[in-house]
């Protein structure tokens, strides 16, 4: 249900609607909420809850315009409305992750680093709307991390209120504070020191690009979904009988099932080692690069050369993009593990 039993009150219909940005409008059939944006499109709030992450106030206050179902069906549709970035921790009705939403409507998972009354900040969305959202599997908010863009923070033992934006933290004056509708229940407190940003240009007045309008042209999707993502696919070994001691040639398989891939810095940043081995040499092909990328569904392959220098079962594990150097669609999926068997003789 979206919006269910909110108005209870009685609102005047209008004989005439004649559209205008930032009206909020429903039908006399529906207790469903939009808002009108530039291009008179009718964007869903897909709850009562998102719709509060926007406003503030009762119900009366809002304005909210009565329709005709004629008026109505001649506002195409948009998309719908996204909880706003920096508020409210959201978890869809059919998971137990929990997520920060930042700007673009892209997804965070929560782990750490929003207190003790971390529950308290969490609204529920219905997984039928799970698609208004994109997930950054590589965006993990952890307690040795920062939080991110959009944020409001306040320091240990200080008033002073930050807004996280483009990685730098801006202040926020008591008139940029209200004028752009922040809320004092989406302030992190307590942030230690050690948690540091540059410094930005400070908040002092309303901003559009901090408004529900921007919001629904802001997208981060195509540069989230176009990101490259590498998985190691075979350790491949030149015979199922090794020796010990015995110098071979393995081959570490890389491929990139993301967006095309131009730097090569994940391919130089791999962790390769195997129990009792010892590497002597390493190939590495002048590949990828800005002219030559490693494209959608490519391999690339490195030799190491080396030895065991004792028999027995051994494990060899590898982990591409190790530092993280370059941000994948998915950090989660670099790491490939397999046993060998090293023979005396």
């Amino acid at each position: 249900m979206v919006l269910a039993a909110v108005f209870t009150l009685t609102l005047p219909a209008q004989a005439v609607y004649i559209p205008m940005s930032s009206d909020l409008i429903k039908t006399t059939s529906s207790p469903a909420v939009y808002i009108v944006d530039d291009n008179l499109k009718r964007h869903l709030f897909s709850n009562e809850a998102t719709f509060w992450t926007w406003y503030s106030g009762g119900w009366a206050n809002q304005k909210v315009k009565l329709i005709s179902q004629d008026d109505f069906d001649m506002l195409d549709s948009g998309k719908n409305i996204t909880v706003r970035a920096g508020t409210n921790l959201i978890q869809f009705d059919n998971s137990n992750k929990v997520y920060a939403v930042t700007p673009g409507g892209v997804l965070c998972e929560v782990r750490a680093l929003y207190g003790s009354d971390w529950q308290d900040r969490i609204i529920k969305i219905q997984a039928s709307f799970e698609t208004d959202y994109v997930r950054d599997n590589s965006c993990t908010i952890i307690s040795t991390g920062k939080l991110p863009d959009s944020s409001l923070i306040q320091y240990v033992n200080s008033s002073d209120i930050w807004y996280i934006s483009g990685g730098q933290k801006r202040k926020a004056s008591p008139e940029g504070f209200k004028a752009n509708g922040f809320k004092q229940s989406a302030i992190v407190k307590n942030i230690p020191t050690t948690m540091t940003y540059g410094s930005g240009k400070a908040i002092s007045a309303y901003e559009p690009n901090l408004g529900i309008l921007y919001s629904l042209t802001y997208s981060r999707q195509a540069e989230i979904t176009g990101r490259p993502d590498l998985i190691i696919t075979d350790i491949v070994f030149p015979t199922s009988r090794i020796i010990v001691n015995q110098t071979i040639s393995l081959q570490l398989v890389i491929r990139n099932i993301g967006g095309n891939l131009t730097s090569e810095l994940g391919l130089k940043n791999i962790v390769f080692s195997g129990t009792d081995w010892t590497s002597t040499n390493i190939s590495h092909p002048d590949y990828p690069t800005a002219n030559n990328p490693l494209q959608t569904g490519q391999t690339f392959t490195l030799t190491y050369t080396g030895r065991f220098v004792a028999s027995g079962d051994k494990n060899f594990t590898a982990k591409v993009n190790e530092p993280s150097e370059i941000v994948e669609l998915n950090q989660l999926n670099n790491s490939y593990s397999e046993k060998v068997t090293i023979y005396a003789q």
